[in-house]
């Protein structure tokens, strides 16, 4: 009677005691990563009506907390040498009263020269320097090495645009991930799948859907380890196996397409990829974040970083160690001990009755 009691506890206690989640040994408190994208067309960031394009982007990560299975970030985004487009669709009336606002700053001067339809006049401010005001039709300008304005009136409605010089955009935010579905968390509310880095047991597959955008969803449309690349980056080189993940995109202002991403596998950590939509920049504010690097070079086999590259991370002391699979938590531990004692307990009895 005893032993199919003992064999119940047994299994019972195994059933019921819990599995700690997968997660990246790598994971603790200060660590850190930095990405960068460098070139002339490097940067395009879009917000609201504003696209800003420029020559340095940089994302930096910090690991704060490590809590009850929820990892609290700190994220800055960097961006320099920007120049701003931004668009406003203007009501027709609107747009024809700002349209004649500016005429009217002309009327009656000798413009010095003309082009068709269109009269430049010299103009200079003391903040932008010399520029010229171009004046036509149905449109007028002022126009600066670093700065433009200009307004458009067609027949049902008005167009006015801007461009300016930004020396630098810098972004901070913090935000939580949840170890449970590895689901970026900001402010409260779940945003989707987080592309950081992703966990042993819980790889993105073919069809999954990683998150929403504009009404529309973007999912995984290939997800395969290569076997057979290495990828060399700013902080070190990167050899197989190599996650690669590929999702649709919905087209965005500033740049069309898939993306493509790419995980070391011995880590789980982002070693490069090129995603102009993601959680990660809404929780920045920005509909999209295009950060590709253009030194990029490819051959069989190998490849450069690409989109935003690995330039730097503090945990190049674990990242030669393999990534760990499903931890033995604490409380399962002391429960398998338990239970091998009990049967030992049972056949150490069972002899005894024999010997006896």
């Amino acid at each position: 009677m005893r032993r199919p009691t003992l064999l119940f506890l047994f299994f019972l206690l195994i059933l019921l005691s819990p599995l700690t989640s997968a997660q990246p040994y790598w994971l603790k408190e200060g660590v850190y990563f930095k990405y960068v994208a460098e070139g002339e067309h490097s940067v395009a960031i879009t917000q609201d009506s504003s696209t800003y394009r420029g020559s340095y982007g940089e994302l930096f990560w910090r690991v704060v907390k490590v809590e009850n299975g929820l990892v609290t970030v700190e994220a800055v985004l960097k961006a320099e040498n920007l120049t701003e487009e931004r668009y406003t669709e203007l009501p027709h009336e609107e747009a024809l009263k700002r349209l004649n606002e500016l005429i009217s700053l002309y009327e009656g001067k000798e413009p010095s020269t003309t082009m068709g339809s269109c009269r430049l006049y010299p103009v200079e401010n003391e903040t932008w320097g010399k520029g010229i005001a171009r004046i036509c039709n149905e449109t007028a300008s002022i126009e600066f090495s670093n700065y433009t304005y200009a307004v458009l009136v067609e027949r049902d409605k008005g167009l006015e645009f801007i461009r300016r010089a930004v020396p630098k955009i810098v972004r901070r935010t913090v935000f939580e991930i949840d170890l449970r579905d590895n689901v970026l968390v900001y402010n409260g509310t779940p945003l989707g799948k987080n592309l950081l880095f992703i966990l042993p047991d819980k790889i993105p597959q073919e069809g999954e859907v990683l998150f929403s955008v504009l009404g529309q969803e973007v999912k995984v449309t290939k997800s395969i380890i290569l076997n057979d690349t290495v990828i060399h980056t700013p902080f070190r080189t990167f050899k197989p196996p190599i996650l690669f993940i590929r999702t649709n995109m919905v087209a965005g202002n500033g740049w069309q397409g898939m993306s493509g991403i790419y995980y070391d596998m011995s880590s789980g950590i982002l070693v490069t990829g090129f995603m102009p939509v993601s959680p990660l920049w809404e929780a920045f504010g920005f509909s999209s974040v295009a950060l590709f690097d253009e030194d990029s070079k490819r051959s069989r086999g190998e490849m450069g970083g690409f989109g935003m590259v690995l330039a730097d991370t503090n945990a190049e002391l674990v990242l030669t160690k393999r990534l760990t699979g499903v931890e033995i938590p604490k409380l399962s531990f002391i429960v398998f001990i338990l239970s091998v004692f009990l049967l030992a307990v049972c056949g150490a009895v069972k002899i005894r009755r024999w010997d006896a």
